[in-house]
């Protein structure tokens, strides 16, 4: 799809992307009811997102990273390619007011308006003040001289405290001899009206990614996907989170979940787990009710009150006992005094103090607790402790061959420290011995 688009960006509706997020959408949820916003989907993973690409924003992607060429222009043959009939500079047509046979001259080549259409839409966004790639002279000069080569603001402006001033005619003919008297008064001119709204920081972002030569079109795409997904920044199920557990959990919080705690395993089951907590994924009686009038919302387990997500996870009697169960056993493990709170067991966030060891493994079994809860989810039973411990030996095994295999690939990592667990399992059978 890149390399169609990078060479043929001729889609002028957004009929095409509309159709091909529906099939997307479609594939994803085998036609079921999707239980997660697509826009969520595509986010990005450090916002808690799955990194699901979004075709329409790598088609503009690709369209700018094209653009970026009419902006730089330093690729002139293909330039002169591209706007063999035109009259006046590329600057003109992306910053400036062309005359009306002009502007219906550019716009009547269909690579040329697909692209700035594109550019029309996000401009102003990219650069709300005047660009340092801008040419003055390009915006002044009435016909295009192609073999020219006019100074960028990059090179006519100096610092002078926090403001940009422009250098002296000396400074300029140094670098481009071809700058006559003139032409610095054009430029001079230029400038005074380009002050009035200011100019973008040679530093800024869009200016980074414009002089960049490496992974244009990534760096395009995530600062689009960023402005794409800004209002999901506080997501539904944030709030959701907040409002059963009864407070509000601050964002750095999230942050840690989402580029912290989902990191600490490369096991998919143990990844997936955690989205699907985090976007409260799994269906409850409650919500089954609201899609067949007949269907009892009684929770599974405990048959006595209506089963929503928080209730069936944390509130429930049974479930309740389960969560003791493993808050007592998971103390001994780690050998602290951890708070029953429930947004340490179903998010993972913990006010205690840790070492990166101790809270990977808390991290672990914690995961574990929950993926054997969820495989008896319609149940009216609850997982035992045995059920529990053989599912954390089965991610103590794999967390012990991930780091042979890293190791083993030349990229090591540290090993996990296991010993605590080790000894309460060694102490517990030699109990359960002594017992039989």
């Amino acid at each position: 799809m890149l390399y169609l688009f990078q060479n043929i960006p001729i889609i002028g509706t957004l009929k095409p992307f509309s159709d091909w997020r529906k099939d997307i959408s479609r594939f994803i949820w085998q036609g079921r009811k999707p239980r997660i916003k697509l826009k969520n989907l595509s986010d990005d993973r450090t916002r808690g997102g799955m990194n699901l690409p979004d075709l329409r924003l790598y088609y503009e992607s690709t369209a700018i990273s094209w653009i970026k060429d009419w902006l730089l222009q330093k690729n002139k043959k293909m330039l002169n390619v591209e706007g063999f009939n035109l009259k006046s500079g590329w600057h003109v047509h992306l910053w400036g007011s062309p005359d009306k046979n002009e502007k219906k001259t550019f716009r009547n080549h269909i690579i040329r308006d697909s692209l700035n259409k594109i550019w029309e839409e996000y401009k102003k966004r990219m650069f709300p003040k005047t660009p340092m790639w801008l040419s003055p002279l390009d915006l002044i000069q009435k016909s295009y001289q192609r073999k020219s080569n006019w100074p960028t603001y990059r090179d006519l402006l100096t610092t002078q405290g926090n403001n940009y001033v422009l250098k002296s005619q000396e400074e300029i003919v140094i670098s481009f001899k071809q700058v006559t008297w003139l032409h610095f008064r054009q430029i001079k001119e230029q400038f005074n009206i380009d002050n009035q709204t200011g100019f973008m920081r040679k530093d800024s972002d869009w200016e980074k990614i414009l002089e960049s030569e490496n992974k244009t079109i990534t760096k395009i795409y995530k600062k689009l996907l960023e402005w794409d997904t800004e209002t999901e920044y506080v997501k539904t199920c944030m709030t959701q989170w907040a409002r059963d557990i009864g407070r509000p959990i601050m964002y750095e919080d999230w942050d840690k979940i989402w580029n912290k705690n989902i990191k600490f395993t490369y096991a998919a089951d143990l990844k997936e787990n955690q989205y699907k907590m985090q976007y409260r994924w799994y269906i409850t009686p409650k919500k089954l009710g609201h899609y067949r009038k007949n269907t009892r919302t009684k929770f599974w387990k405990c048959q006595e009150k209506e089963g929503n997500f928080f209730h069936m996870w944390w509130t429930c009697t049974k479930s309740k006992k389960y969560w003791n169960e493993i808050h007592k056993e998971c103390g001994k493990i780690m050998k602290k005094n951890l708070q029953m709170r429930p947004e340490l067991y179903l998010l993972g966030l913990t006010n205690t103090k840790l070492d990166m060891n101790e809270e990977k493994i808390l991290n672990y079994l914690i995961i574990g607790a929950r993926i054997v809860f969820a495989r008896v989810w319609r149940s009216n039973q609850i997982p035992s402790i045995a059920q529990w411990l053989s599912k954390i030996w089965d991610i103590k095994n794999m967390d012990k061959l991930t780091f042979l295999m890293r190791k083993h690939q030349g990229t090591p990592m540290k090993e996990t420290d296991w010993s605590n667990f080790e000894e309460y399992t060694r102490l517990r059978m030699t109990h359960e011995g002594k017992v039989t």
